[in-house]
C-alpha cells in the first residue's frame, strides 16, 4: 500500500471507486478518471489525449488511440471502447461540447496532470478515503489486477497496458492471500 507517497498505490474496490466518482468535482475530472480506469492507461496519458483520439463526428471510436509521443513506451497504443465507456463518451460529448484540440484543455494546451491529481486528492478526502493508500495510478492498477482476476492472459492485458515487458506488468497485479489458497486447492 502506498503510504506519504512511498510504495505501491492501493487497488479501488467497486464500492470505493463509485464514491470517488460521486464526490469528484467536475464531468471533465470524472471522465479522465473513467478513462484511466477502463483504458488502464497513466492519467498523464489520457489528460494528453486528443479528441480525435476518442471521437469521430461526435460519436465515441471503436477503441481509444494513445499516441506514440504521449505514451512512456513511445508506442502508439489503441485500447478498445468498452460498452460501459461508449456510454460515459457520448454523455461527455453531450454535456461538455469539447471541440478540436485536446479533449482536455488547459491553459496552455492540456490540462496539466497536477491539476487532475489535486482533483482526485479532493475527491478521495470527500469520499471518505483518504490513508487507503489510493493515488493517479490506482486507476491503472485496478484495471490492470482486474483484468487478470477475470482471468484474462498476460498477454493480453500487456496488449492493453502497453507494458514492454511480462515482469514490469506482473508489478502491477495484485493477488491476495485466498487466490493463492484458492490455486493451491486446484492442484
Amino acid at each position: 500500500m502506498k503510504v506519504n507517497r512511498c510504495g505501491q498505490a492501493s487497488i479501488f474496490s467497486q464500492n470505493d471507486f463509485d464514491k470517488l466518482i460521486e464526490k469528484t468535482v467536475g464531468e471533465n475530472h470524472k471522465m479522465i478518471f473513467r478513462l484511466a480506469y477502463l483504458t488502464a492507461a497513466r492519467m498523464g496519458e489520457v489528460l494528453k489525449l486528443q479528441t480525435s483520439d476518442v471521437y469521430n463526428d461526435g460519436k465515441p471510436m471503436d477503441s481509444i488511440t494513445y499516441q506514440r509521443r504521449t505514451t512512456k513506451t513511445r508506442e502508439t497504443r489503441q485500447v478498445p471502447t468498452s460498452p460501459k465507456l461508449r456510454e460515459y463518451l457520448k454523455y461527455y460529448w453531450l454535456s461538455q461540447a469539447p471541440g478540436a484540440g485536446f479533449l482536455f484543455p488547459g491553459v496552455n494546451g492540456h490540462l496539466q496532470f497536477q491539476s487532475a491529481d489535486d482533483a482526485l486528492r479532493r475527491a478521495i478526502k470527500q469520499a471518505g478515503l483518504s490513508g487507503l493508500g489510493y493515488s493517479s495510478h490506482s486507476f491503472r492498477r485496478t484495471a490492470t489486477t482486474n483484468l487478470s482476476n477475470n482471468g484474462t492472459a498476460l498477454a493480453v492485458i500487456q496488449k492493453i497496458t502497453g507494458h514492454e515487458s511480462l515482469q514490469n506488468l506482473q508489478r502491477y497485479i495484485q493477488t491476495s492471500p485466498e487466490q493463492v489458497i484458492k490455486a493451491v486447492a486446484g492442484l
